[in-house]
């Protein structure tokens, strides 16, 4: 069951007089058995009408119907087929979320692969965009897509291969030649749970040199990376190579990515819309265009390993 069919099931009970204006709601777990789909299904379905002022609460509370919920129940009637994703920055997402129109929403909030995840265990979003690679099998992604479902089946969405590297001034003033020698520079550090936080803190102990974030500036998406490098805040930053190129920066590359799509096996319809997009001759083109990334593989999708 999809969890849409599962809000337009309740809104319908709510409307109907099963549960009236402040009674309580069951539980996501008792839900998800009651329905025969995941705990993630049932909590999306909930937050979608929490959403919509038809009740409230929380997944770690019971809900209820909110005041004035009947009403709204009963005017309950968009079928929400929007897939909504969460997770990792990237430019190249933003463009394809842009063309997809109404189809695909970004989830608010902070934005990060670990972020993503978390959304996608509780079942706030339908899709994480995720590029973390598993230092014990050198596979990306497909570990942390399991993990986020509690063995529930895990799919994978190819987007693209995307490069990321040191971002640094013109010219290379400080003499960078690595992300051994960042110890001593001002980096721009992603925020925490970020997966390009996390990718540069692994590369710089792997070469011996001590992540520092505390000390540096902080820098909320790859182009805040750029920006605080190309105006002189920050010596050097880890981004992709597409945020690099337009302000005239240099760039060291580090590291090539499979950039991806978690998700649930119900939610594999609702990411049609995207996969359609992603394969039109425009927007295709438009993202091969992009300095850095490599959509020979993108719409492709498997089962996490």
């Amino acid at each position: 069951m999809l969890w849409t069919e599962l809000a337009d099931r309740l809104a319908r009970d709510i409307a109907g007089g099963r549960w009236g204006d402040g009674d309580r709601l069951p539980g996501v777990r008792p839900l998800a058995r009651q329905a025969g789909c995941s705990p993630a299904t049932a909590a999306r379905a909930y937050a979608a009408l929490r959403d919509a002022g038809v009740i409230g609460g929380a997944p770690r509370e019971r809900f209820t119907v909110a005041p004035h919920g009947s009403a709204r129940a009963a005017a309950w009637g968009t079928k929400a087929t929007s897939l909504l994703v969460a997770g990792s920055d990237d430019p190249a997402l933003d463009l394809l979320i842009r063309a997809a129109g109404g189809s695909v929403s970004a989830a608010p909030g902070a934005r990060g692969s670990v972020q993503g995840l978390a959304h996608l265990a509780r079942g706030t979003a339908d899709a994480a965009a995720v590029h973390l690679l598993d230092a014990a099998t050198g596979e990306w992604n497909d570990s942390f897509a399991r993990g986020a479902l509690a063995g529930a089946p895990a799919l994978l969405v190819h987007l693209w291969r995307r490069e990321q590297g040191l971002v640094l001034q013109p010219g290379n003033p400080k003499g960078i030649r690595g992300v051994e020698d960042l110890a001593q520079a001002r980096v721009a550090w992603r925020p925490a749970g970020t997966g390009s936080r996390l990718l540069l803190e692994r590369l710089m102990l792997l070469e011996g040199a001590e992540p520092r974030p505390e000390l540096g500036v902080a820098a909320d998406t790859h182009l805040a990376v750029a920006t605080a490098v190309a105006a002189g805040a920050a010596d050097a930053g880890l981004a992709v190579r597409a945020v690099a190129e337009p302000l005239g920066l240099d760039w060291i590359p580090v590291a090539t990515e499979s950039f991806e799509l978690a998700m649930g096996a119900e939610s594999r319809s609702a990411a049609e819309p995207l996969l359609e997009i992603l394969a039109t001759g425009e927007v295709h083109s438009r993202l091969a265009g992009m300095p850095g990334y490599d959509v020979a593989m993108s719409g492709e999708t498997r089962l996490a390993a």
